[in-house]
Formats: structure tokens, sequence, C-alpha cells
């Protein structure tokens, strides 16, 4: 699963990244003095500038026809995804709205978060099934060879994520992970 979120995710930005325009100066002007070519996020001691982003229509040599459907596929599968994305925003809003509500018990918070949960889970499972769609559709568009190449990428897209995934907790502390809701009991009275 995280094999095709990641690939799929590797597609949409890279080619995002070749339509988004001409390279140029930000708009903002130039970063202060002492900030070099180091990303705003890299401020922190220890912090790794983001890898290189992958540029899968030169890596894969697709043809201009391709390129043209996958954009188109990519468009529709935007469409797609756009009110799902807003409805998961949406509910977890919600949700923190009702964690801070200190009108309500602790173990209505509870039952009302695990409502929204289950909702945010299952339009997250929707969200999955149009990525797996939209994958399939633009591999359905590759060559036997492009196909090989696209299984290299996502192959070593992996090593590094499983590589982030372990550095990631090995440093990540617990400490400010939110109380979780108690378990229900099972009810209590007689079984027929």
């Amino acid at each position: 699963m995280k094999k095709t979120l990641l690939a799929a995710a590797i597609l949409v930005m890279s080619t995002t990244m070749a339509y988004a325009g001409p390279q140029g100066e930000p708009p903002m002007g130039p970063p202060p003095a002492g900030h070099g070519d180091r990303p705003p996020c890299c401020e922190k001691p220890g912090c790794k500038p983001p890898a290189p982003k992958v540029d899968m229509e030169k890596k894969l040599k697709l043809t201009p026809d391709q390129i043209a459907k996958a954009k188109a596929l990519r468009m529709d599968s935007r469409e797609q995804m756009r009110p799902i994305m807003d409805a998961i925003k949406t509910k977890t809003e919600q949700k923190e709205i009702i964690k801070h509500n200190q009108s309500l018990t602790a173990e209505a918070q509870c039952e009302q978060v695990e409502i929204l949960n289950n909702q945010i889970n299952e339009l997250k499972k929707q969200a999955h099934e149009i990525r797996i769609k939209n994958e399939r559709d633009f591999e359905a568009l590759l060559t036997a060879k492009q196909k090989k190449e696209l299984d290299k990428i996502k192959a070593n897209a992996k090593k590094d994520m499983v590589k982030q995934h372990k550095d990631k907790c090995k440093s990540k502390s617990h400490k400010n992970c939110p109380p979780k809701c108690p378990p229900k009991e099972p009810p209590v009275g007689p079984m027929e």
C-alpha cells in the first residue's frame, strides 16, 4: 500500500513540478544573508534538506502523447479527490473542536471522536482507491521498458522511505502524544 502511495506521490510531484512554470527568483526577493541554499525547513539542528525530486518524465522517457494522457489522468484524479480531501479536513477540524470542548465529558468526547475517526477512515479508503486506480491507469500508458524503470524507481523510493522511517522512529519523542480513549468495557449482564 505504501509503495503505491509513494509512487503516486512521486508521479504527481514530479509532473506538477514540470508544469509549474519558469524557475525564477522568488516573489519575495532573495533569502536573508546566511541562509545559503538551505530550505527554510532546515533551520533546526540536525535537519537534512529534502531529497531531490525525481523527474519521472525524463527517467521514464515519456512521449508527448503519454505526458498529455498522464496529465489528463492526474487532473481527473485531482477533481475526484478534492471533495474527499475537503471532507477529511472538515472532519479533522471537527475532531479538534470536540477534543477542546470542555462542556463534554471525556467519554462523550471519545465517542464523538471515534465516530469522526471512522468517517475519516472511510474517506481515506475512498481516496486510496482513487490513487490506486490512477496508478493503474498511468501504468497502462507505459511500455514494458518504462514499467521496468518505474519499478526500479519505486523500489529505490521504498528503500529510502524505510530508512527515513527508521531514522525518524529513533529520534522521535512520544511525550506530546495526546492521551488515547480508554478501551470500551464489554456489557455486563447475562448473555443469551
